[in-house]
């Protein structure tokens, strides 16, 4: 569960103060399935990331699962990204000279889980996602589509507390596009995984519960 209260992020670029976002206050329930739509320029990436703790909000809250995280150090943020929360960005972001199956291990390394319990877990992801054939091969080995899956399969295999998607399917044609939004969807039914996804394409909203409208920095009531 997210809750978010008056968000407010400023970037300073030379003597220009930008206001990305004005005063949001938001709330979202565990097992939701949530868009975050607008325009170019209205702080869709911007709300991802504070309520992804990839970034530090000029002023307000963020609570996930009642831990206040403006009280967190660095170290300790970066502990609770690792070990409670998923990514999923436009970039694949795969290590190219590691297999399918060990770019889906790296999370659990990086943990130190225990390997027999975690390879269970990258096979059995690995299943769901279609690519149980494909564990061997490496990213110069995979379709676009494909590696968007590696990518999905990666940041949901230690089973997060959220999933935190930025326009994933910016690179993918419509087909592929559909395979990845269709995937979420049996993730979010099948896991109960909570899923905050930024899009601009109108067709991805059918696949949400809700939606989370900004301009201007803003929520769109």
């Amino acid at each position: 569960m997210i809750e978010a209260a008056d968000l407010v992020r400023t970037y300073t670029m030379g003597k220009v103060q930008v206001h990305a976002l004005r005063g949001v206050s938001l709330r979202i329930e565990r097992g939701e399935f949530v868009g975050v739509t607008g325009p170019s320029g209205s702080g869709k990436s911007t709300l991802l990331h504070l309520l992804g703790l990839l970034d530090r909000p000029t002023s307000g809250a963020i609570a996930i699962d009642r831990v206040d995280t403006g009280s967190l150090t660095d170290e300790q943020r970066a502990l609770f990204r690792l070990t409670r929360l998923g990514y999923v960005f436009q970039e694949y972001a795969l290590v190219p000279e590691l297999t399918v199956f060990e770019n889906v291990m790296l999370p659990f390394m990086v943990r130190n889980d225990p390997p027999a319990a975690s390879e269970e877990k990258v096979h059995e992801i690995l299943r769901i996602i279609g690519l149980a054939e494909r564990t061997g091969h490496l990213q110069s080995e995979l379709s676009g589509g494909e590696q968007q899956r590696v990518a999905v399969a990666r940041a949901v295999a230690g089973k997060p507390s959220i999933l935190f998607a930025d326009e994933p399917c910016a690179n993918l044609d419509s087909e592929n596009s559909r395979i990845i939004l269709d995937l979420f969807a049996e993730i979010n039914r099948e896991m109960d995984q909570t899923i905050v996804m930024v899009s601009h394409e109108e067709w991805h909203t059918r696949y949400f519960d809700r939606i989370i409208a900004l301009r201007d920095g803003k929520l769109v009531e």
